[in-house]
């Protein structure tokens, strides 16, 4: 059985779960995830077995969002054709095997586009079991072996947007959400830019220049502000070309707690400001934004919310991000200084693809498939 969170969670027991029919009982899911790229998968593996579509390398072309705005598909046929791409390439009988798919938001499992789902994948499809849960949901699930706990702060960095999203006992708190309208490609796109500013005149690859920012920009600490401490120059080759990356390195993800920047993709948001002007938006940084939503929850929980900050998504993968939140959380919160908990994993960009993966696994979640029979309502009551 699932654990309670009182109890005590065994890591090997979440991350490896078993995979065959003859250890479970039961046929392993089909795990759909992703907005930006849809990574699809087994129930029980830690990675997916493909992702599609293939995004751009060219910068001037904008990455191709998932055809859903808000709550409503913006292309229906295009969304059927990702579902149906996912059956097809891993070559399962939707009778046979559940199907788990992980939305954007809660928002998605709302009434609407559930009856949306629930026509195509039954009717459509012929399928017998299941699942609609939302990304952020999915990324806590990962996240309870170090937090031990279904009460969290989510930080999602991912590829269009920031999202920090509260958890209340498994209940994310939509009222409270902070969500801006940038992320991992903007960076990508700025970092694009610097390159020009060097010379280089040839077209500009979106994947090498995701290679540089994931494996030699870093986030400096706050102690680290005079360029003799920013880290040493190192030299980049590409189209034989060879570029050099000095202050690059720590300048582009300064932009998560660069005020004019980050304020300015917030204000675009309308989510950012549900209570009024309760917080400065052209104060706002990563970090403030973090520091505002743990000060806009009961004040009993601050303590509890504080030591469960999860960091998931691609822009969580810089280095040194997590200390210099750290940092600065700790002079935003001095109430909560000595209890302030970040966490990560090893692939934050899977986080929820990992979450489904054990969550689907688990046998106390083999009732909670949805049928024929109607929808359940209210929180999670597996937990």
């Amino acid at each position: 059985m699932f654990k309670t969170p009182t109890e005590t969670f065994e890591e090997e027991e979440l991350l490896t779960p078993p995979i065959t029919i003859e250890e479970t009982g039961y046929r392993p899911a089909l795990i759909i995830h992703g907005a930006g790229g849809t990574k699809v998968g087994f129930g029980g593996e830690k990675y997916p077995r493909f992702v599609y579509p293939e995004q751009s390398t060219d910068l001037k072309t904008r990455i191709r969002r998932f055809p859903i705005e808000g709550d409503k598909p913006t292309n229906e046929t295009l969304l059927h054709a990702y579902w149906e791409a996912s059956i097809k390439n891993l070559k399962i009988n939707p009778v046979e095997n559940p199907i788990l798919l992980s939305l954007p938001t809660a928002d998605l499992t709302n009434d609407d586009f559930r009856k949306l789902l629930e026509a195509y994948f039954f009717e459509e499809l012929g399928a017998n079991q299941v699942a609609f849960i939302s990304d952020p949901f999915l990324s806590l699930v990962n996240f309870i072996p170090q937090t031990k706990s279904l009460t969290a702060v989510l930080v999602d960095i991912g590829l269009s947007q920031i999202r920090i999203v509260p958890f209340y006992e498994a209940s994310i708190l939509e009222g409270h959400i902070v969500q801006t309208s940038f992320g991992g490609f903007e960076l990508t796109l700025q970092l694009g830019t610097w390159f020009k500013q060097q010379g280089y005149e040839g077209p500009i690859d979106a994947l090498f220049i995701r290679d540089i920012k994931e494996n030699y920009c870093y986030v400096r600490s706050l102690e680290k502000y005079s360029p003799q401490k920013s880290g040493k120059a190192i030299s980049y080759y590409f189209n034989k070309q060879i570029f050099e990356l000095a202050d690059q390195r720590w300048k582009l993800p300064e932009l998560f707690f660069y005020k004019k920047f980050f304020s300015e993709k917030t204000i675009e948001c309308p989510r950012s400001d549900f209570e009024g002007n309760r917080f400065n938006l052209k104060e706002l940084t990563l970090s403030r934004a973090i520091a505002f939503v743990i000060q806009s929850l009961n004040e009993r929980l601050c303590d509890t919310f504080c030591k469960n900050i999860c960091l998931t998504g691609g822009g969580a993968k810089f280095i040194g991000l997590k200390e210099r939140l750290q940092t600065e959380l700790e002079k935003l919160l001095p109430e909560c200084k000595n209890k302030l908990q970040i966490y990560t994993t090893t692939e934050p960009s899977l986080s929820s693809f990992i979450g489904a993966s054990r969550l689907s696994l688990l046998p106390a979640y083999q009732k909670q498939w949805i049928t024929q029979e109607p929808y359940p309502t209210g929180k999670y009551n597996l937990f």
